[in-house]
């Protein structure tokens, strides 16, 4: 005895093993189109006899009595198409769910995490910068790798509110300049280098000269190189201009 199946597509009858049926619930992919089905909703078995003439003869074995036709004229037909040897009855293998390798997606994981913390590293500066409250946790990343988080040098953000230079009663030659340095960025920057420019009466320059952060803060007393977020900082200079005659000035801020 044998169970057949007829595909909904093409109406070809094929035999089933109660394999078959056991994997993916019943769904099957015909053999002559290709199309997937439910092999259960077209079953019926198939009960061969030792006849003389070798004919074979369907019995339909299913509980509910609204089958019974449908599955009779399924047998006839089988029958016909074996005796008339105009058909071959095919087997075909069930569907099968692909696996996923494990160990590719371990790999996967570990690119994911290789270029998540690549760039965390080149744009630690930045993230510390648009987050704050990040810095901590890149320090520590920073003390695993030994690096550093560059503090920001950007002096488009930097703007000076105010300067005045005054020349010294008590010495001769000798000027004092005073400028007001604010950071209108929301995250701390270097002090930026000051560049003088010395002028005559027709605003010709006449010297110039770059003073580092160091040179002017440590005549200043600042016990720190960086300006905090929306803070302003008073520098004072002392300028020796006595061969030079000056009667004005252009001041600069800048990086090197």
């Amino acid at each position: 005895m044998a169970l057949v199946t007829r595909c909904p597509n093409c109406t070809s009858v094929f035999k089933v093993t109660p394999q078959h049926l056991q994997v993916q619930e019943g769904n099957v992919r015909c053999g002559s189109c290709l199309q997937i089905f439910n092999s259960f909703s077209d079953l019926a078995t198939l009960q061969e006899k030792a006849d003389t003439d070798n004919s074979l003869e369907l019995s339909i074995e299913n509980k509910e009595a609204k089958r019974d036709a449908p599955n009779e004229a399924l047998a006839t037909e089988v029958s016909d198409a074996t005796k008339a040897g105009g058909q071959d009855s095919y087997t075909f293998d069930a569907i099968k769910p692909p696996r996923v390798s494990r160990v590719w997606g371990l790999i996967n994981l570990c690119i994911l995490v290789t270029l998540i913390g690549q760039a965390i590293y080149l744009y630690r500066a930045e993230l510390s910068n648009f987050s704050p409250s990040t810095r901590p946790y890149l320090e520590q990343y920073c003390e695993i790798l030994n690096c550093k988080i560059p503090i920001s040098q950007q002096t488009e953000l930097l703007s000076i509110e105010s300067s005045d230079m005054q020349k010294e009663a008590t010495q001769q030659g000798v000027a004092t300049l005073i400028v007001m340095i604010r950071n209108q960025a929301t995250f701390p920057q270097l002090f930026p280098s000051l560049e003088l420019t010395l002028t005559d009466t027709k605003d010709k320059a006449l010297a110039s000269r770059i003073f580092s952060p160091r040179e002017y803060l440590e005549k200043d007393g600042h016990l720190s190189d960086v300006i905090g977020p929306n803070k302003e900082v008073s520098v004072t200079l002392k300028i020796d201009s006595s061969n030079l005659n000056a009667a004005g000035y252009r001041l600069f801020l800048l990086y090197p």
